[in-house]
């Protein structure tokens, strides 16, 4: 039985790391993308003036999210300087991404010489590329016939949570749904990959979506994306049909991002989720779930290019630091940790490795009675072989916490197993929501905080599981005493 789990684990992991084929033909032109790194933003009175008027680029719903916190806004929320964009547009090239928080800017292009001019500009840093395609990638698929839902409903189960029972179980959540805390109020963001058919399920209210984007091919919808694994990383949060699925934020409100590239993987992946994370965070989101790491980057060859163990610190990637950023403007993110388990040293990807942000780890009732004790839980849990750990480069602890993620809804309308840290993420984030929810007067280092010292190793962490298994009934009453 144990000798099938594993194989079904493995199935499962190729999810967060596996990438569709590239098609094309072989006359297709190869382009190029170019992150443009810029010195400021424009003199001293100009960003002085922005930073009057946080207005003009930040919602409400922003704004009043930091207030509460009492977090600033400060030069990093003041937007890339559209003089700067408009100079390097002067030279042929198309902007189809920007950082304010790392000041930054994408373009993309056939003529890789346009560069040369851009380099010479005064107020440019360096440039670097992050993607070259040399094929058309086959992204998106019309949806017709051959994945259309299945006529048959799903088989209901006794237990009013169905297929998430457990998932919710394992973190003690239920007492927070009993006490009306179902995420009403909160607005959660799922950056990840496609969402395919997530707006046709049953078990999702439809209304709860108030928005979607696409970073990665703009004009296709996030539902019509080849991948599947935005949906099932959702159903975690989203679900709601009694016996069926009902995940852990049923009644928060969502937007849905997709930032991976399921036809390739490359650098540009990290700055298709900084804008992800700073649109996020323009509209007012309060938590956040990132379902999605990277090891290593697709080089000009067939070989993937690893991230070396050094850069592994929370600060040298973009995507990284973006992640850090966010709890500083009132957010909460939680992150997968990563599916490389196995591997002999620290094998926590980027952005997992980010600073001041939950990483998740995945544990499991599978009856192993081989794992050392110090991988058992008290509640039966084990953890997983494929869970990422070893920490950061640095020395932090990482992963910070480790829950069960299993069951989810696929594309097919059908609920089942995905195993990986990818599935462990969202369920800790949608009780992140409730208990937030819960208590309003928090902010987001506040949070947690009680979230790290309700859990089972709080006093014995190591890098295997961080602090351990989180208990929200118990991080609930932690938070009423600092009220």
């Amino acid at each position: 039985m144990q000798r099938v789990v594993a194989l079904l684990m493995v199935f499962g992991l190729t999810i967060l790391y596996g990438h569709v084929e590239a098609k094309g033909n072989d006359d297709f032109t190869p382009y190029y993308k170019y992150r443009i790194w810029l010195k400021d933003k424009g003199s001293d009175v100009q960003v002085q003036r922005q930073l009057k008027h946080p207005e003009r680029y930040l919602s409400e719903r922003s704004l009043q999210r930091r207030e509460r916190q009492g977090f600033e806004i400060d030069i990093t929320d003041v937007p890339v300087n559209p003089k700067y964009i408009k100079r390097i547009e002067s030279v042929g090239l198309d902007v189809i991404l920007r950082s304010k928080w790392n000041n930054t800017v994408v373009v993309q292009s056939e003529d890789t010489t346009l560069l040369q001019q851009v380099e010479s500009m005064p107020f440019v840093k360096k440039v670097e590329r992050v993607a070259r395609y040399n094929k058309p990638v086959e992204r998106y698929v019309q949806r017709n016939s051959s994945n259309e839902l299945p006529e048959k409903e799903n088989d209901k189960s006794d237990a009013f949570y169905g297929v998430a029972k457990d998932q919710i179980n394992t973190i003690n959540g239920v007492p927070l749904h009993e006490a009306g805390y179902r995420g009403e109020g909160m607005m959660i963001a799922v950056i990840d990959g496609g969402f395919h058919n997530l707006d046709r399920m049953k078990a999702i209210n439809q209304k709860n979506i108030i928005g979607t984007k696409n970073f990665v091919v703009p004009d296709v919808s996030v539902f019509d994306m080849i991948d599947e694994h935005g949906l099932q990383v959702s159903s975690c949060m989203m679900a709601n049909e009694e016996g069926v699925m009902v995940g852990t934020a049923p009644n928060a409100s969502y937007w849905l991002f997709v930032s991976e590239d399921g036809g390739s993987e490359q650098m540009i992946e990290e700055d298709n989720w900084a804008a992800a994370i700073e649109f996020a965070d323009s509209v007012g989101v309060d938590v956040v779930n990132t379902s999605l790491g990277y090891g290593g980057y697709d080089g000009d060859g067939k070989t993937r290019v690893k991230i070396p163990a050094w850069e592994r610190n929370g600060r040298d990637h973009l995507i990284s630091r973006s992640a850090s950023m966010a709890a500083g403007k009132g957010m909460v993110l939680c992150h997968s940790a990563g599916n490389g388990g196995e591997e002999i040293l620290s094998t926590i990807s980027v952005p997992a490795d980010a600073e001041n942000v939950w990483t998740v780890g995945s544990v499991a009732l599978i009856g192993n009675s081989t794992l050392p004790p110090e991988q058992k839980f008290a509640n039966g849990r084990e953890l997983l072989f494929f869970s990422s750990r070893g920490g950061t480069y640095d020395g932090r602890f990482k992963p910070d916490v480790v829950c069960e993620g299993l069951n989810v809804i696929k594309k097919n309308g059908k609920t089942g197993f995905s195993f990986g840290t990818s599935i462990s993420s969202p369920v800790l984030c949608g009780m992140v929501a409730c208990l937030w929810q819960a208590l309003p007067e928090l902010n987001a280092f506040e949070i947690m905080d009680i979230i790290k010292r309700s859990s089972s190793h709080y006093s014995t962490p190591n890098m295997d599981y961080g602090y351990g298994i989180p208990n929200f009934e118990k991080a609930l009453q932690l938070g009423k005493e600092l009220k």
